[in-house]
C-alpha cells in the first residue's frame, strides 16, 4: 500500500460540521499526486445526506434558495425553522434507518479504507476504539450529548451517537463481524502484513485539547487518574490533557506503530511515517478574542512579534457582553492551552528522535518525519500576526485569489460574506470555524508533500490548485445568507449546539 492514513477529523475531511468530504482531504489530494486516484485501490468513504451530524453549508444554501439573503419576520423565521428540522429529519432517517445505517455495507467490493481517520479521536483512541465498542454504544440507552437528551425522534433531533456511527463506518465499512475488533492500529498491522505500507500519515492529538475551544471551558486531566488507563467513556470527561499525560499516550502510540512496522511480518521494511504536529487550537476562528489585548511571549517560539492575547475568548458570532455572561475562556486560560499544545509538540519531536534512533539501532529501515503543521499555522494565523501573516503562501493560491478579485489571499479569519454575496474574509476554515476548507486542506497537503520529497518519496504529480479551488464551494460560491448567522443569535446558538455534538 503506497499510502495509509491514521488521523482525526482533519485527516478525514470533516467540513462545516459534517463527516465528510474525504475526497477533499489532504491525504486524498496527495493520493492523487501519487497516482492512486482515480483508481480501485484507493477507496474512500462517501457520506450521504450531506454527512454526519449535519452539513451546515447544505442547510444555509437550502435556506438561501428558499428565502434569499435575508430571512425577516416571525412568520418567515418560523418557516425557516421548520425547513431546518426537515433537513435534520432527512439526515436522521438516512443514518438511523436508511442506506447509511450501521447494518448496510459502505465500501462496495472492498473491506477497508486506506484512510481510517475518524472525527473526535484522541491519541489513545487509535487502539481503544473498535467497531465492537461502537456497536455497544449505539445499542445502549444512555442519553446522547448534544441537541437532544434521548435517542428518540423529535424536533431538531440528529442521528444518535454520530461519532460512533462515523467510527463504525470507517473502521468496518463492509459491516463484516470479523473486523469488529479492528482499531486504527489493527488496520495498520493488517496492511503491513498483507502487502506492506510505503508511506503512513499519522496525525492525532488535536482532540486532546480542541474541546476547550469548542466548549469554552477547561476540563484538565487528573493527576490521580492517568487517562491512558481509563476507558473511552471515562476519558470523555476531559478536554485538555496535561503535558505528561499527552506524552505518555503519544509514546505508547509510537511504540505500537514501531512494533508493527519493524515486525518481521511487515512486507515493507522501509516505511516512512509522516507525523503532523498539533495545531494551536486557539487559532481556530470559532473562538473570537474580545476585550482588551495584551502582548505575551509566543509559547511556540515561532512568531517574529509577541502575539496579542485577548481579555476573553468567546464564540465568533458573539461579543464582549456574551463573554462577560460566562460564555468564554479567559486570557490566562487561552495562554495555558497554547503552552500545553506547545509542550505536546515538543514531546512529539523528542519521541520522533527516540524512535528514529531505535530504528537505526535495530537496523530497521522505518523512518519518522515531523510535518510541522503547527509552525505553519502560526505563521498563517491572521490575528496572531497582527494582520500580517508570514506564511509562504503557494504562488498558485495567491494568483487564483487575484483572478477571482478577492480582497487578498485566503486567511484564517472566520468566513464572512455580505448580503450581496461578496466574500470579505476567510477561506482557510469551513463554516464550523474549526476544520479546514478545501483550500485549507490543499495547504496541509502542500506541507506534507514538501516533507515527503525531502524524505526521498517520489511524488510524480503536482497539486491541482485549479481543481482544489473549484471544489471549494464556500470560496467559489459565497453564501449571501451568512449575515443571518452573524446577526441572529438563535441561529448562531443552534450551530454551536451542533459543534458540541462532535
Amino acid at each position: 500500500m503506497k499510502l495509509f492514513t491514521i488521523g482525526d477529523s482533519i485527516s478525514q475531511g470533516f467540513m462545516s460540521l459534517a463527516a465528510a468530504r474525504t475526497e477533499l482531504s489532504y491525504s486524498t489530494l496527495i493520493a492523487r499526486c501519487l497516482g492512486l486516484v482515480p483508481g480501485d485501490n484507493y477507496q474512500i468513504p462517501l457520506w450521504g445526506a450531506g454527512g454526519l451530524p449535519l452539513n451546515m453549508e447544505t442547510v444555509l444554501r437550502n435556506l438561501e434558495r428558499r428565502y434569499g439573503s435575508d430571512i425577516s419576520g416571525i412568520i418567515e423565521w418560523a418557516r425557516a425553522t421548520l425547513a431546518i428540522n426537515e433537513m435534520i429529519d432527512n439526515v436522521e432517517e438516512y443514518y438511523e434507518r436508511g442506506r447509511g445505517g450501521i447494518a448496510v455495507p459502505q465500501a462496495g467490493a472492498t473491506s477497508y479504507y486506506p484512510n481510517v481517520s475518524v472525527a473526535g479521536f484522541t491519541v489513545a483512541d487509535a487502539w481503544k476504539v473498535t467497531p465492537k465498542w461502537c456497536l455497544k454504544r449505539l445499542a445502549s440507552d444512555e442519553p446522547v450529548r448534544g441537541l437532544h437528551s434521548k435517542p428518540k425522534d423529535g424536533f431538531f433531533t440528529l442521528p444518535n451517537r454520530p461519532v460512533e456511527r462515523i467510527a463504525h463506518a470507517v473502521l468496518n465499512p463492509s459491516r463484516n463481524p470479523k473486523y469488529n475488533e479492528f482499531s486504527q492500529l489493527r488496520w495498520l498491522q493488517f496492511h503491513a502484513e498483507q502487502e506492506g505500507v510505503d508511506n503512513c500519515f499519522l496525525w492525532l492529538g488535536s482532540n486532546n485539547a480542541l474541546g476547550t475551544v469548542v466548549r469554552l471551558r477547561i476540563d484538565e486531566t487528573d493527576t490521580r487518574y492517568p487517562p491512558l488507563n481509563l476507558s473511552v467513556e471515562e476519558r470523555d470527561n476531559y478536554n485538555l490533557w496535561r503535558p505528561e499525560h499527552f506524552e505518555e499516550e503519544y509514546d505508547e502510540l509510537l511504540r505500537c506503530v514501531h512494533v508493527i512496522l519493524t515486525s518481521d511480518k511487515n512486507k515493507q521494511p522501509d516505511c516512512r511515517v509522516f507525523i503532523g504536529t498539533i495545531p494551536p487550537v486557539t487559532i481556530a476562528p470559532l473562538a473570537k478574542g474580545v476585550g482588551s489585548e495584551l502582548d505575551k511571549p509566543d509559547p511556540f517560539e515561532i512568531l517574529e512579534e509577541m502575539p496579542a492575547y485577548y481579555e476573553y475568548y468567546t464564540f465568533v458570532t458573539f461579543g464582549l457582553d456574551y463573554a462577560r455572561r460566562g460564555h468564554r475562556l479567559t486570557r490566562d486560560e487561552a495562554y495555558k492551552i497554547d503552552q500545553y499544545v506547545a509542550q505536546y509538540n515538543q514531546s512529539i519531536k523528542e519521541l520522533v528522535d527516540k524512535y528514529n534512533k531505535k530504528s537505526e539501532d535495530e537496523g530497521k529501515g522505518v523512518r519518522y518525519v515531523v510535518v510541522d503543521i503547527a509552525d505553519q499555522l502560526l505563521k498563517l494565523a491572521f490575528k496572531r500576526n497582527h494582520g500580517k501573516p508570514t506564511y509562504a503562501m503557494p504562488n498558485e493560491v495567491i494568483e487564483k485569489a487575484k483572478q477571482l478579485e478577492r480582497p487578498g489571499p485566503p486567511n484564517t479569519v472566520y468566513y464572512h460574506v455580505d448580503r450581496h454575496g461578496a466574500m470579505l474574509q476567510g477561506g482557510i476554515f469551513s463554516l464550523d470555524g474549526v476544520h479546514p476548507s478545501a483550500i485549507g486542506q490543499g495547504l496541509v497537503a502542500h506541507e506534507f508533500i514538501i516533507k515527503m520529497k525531502e524524505a526521498g518519496v517520489n511524488v510524480p504529480y503536482p497539486l491541482q490548485w485549479d481543481a482544489i479551488f473549484a471544489s471549494d464551494s464556500l470560496y467559489m460560491r459565497p453564501i449571501a445568507l451568512m449575515p443571518e448567522l452573524y446577526e441572529n443569535s438563535k441561529l448562531a446558538e443552534f450551530v454551536l449546539n451542533l459543534v458540541d455534538v462532535v
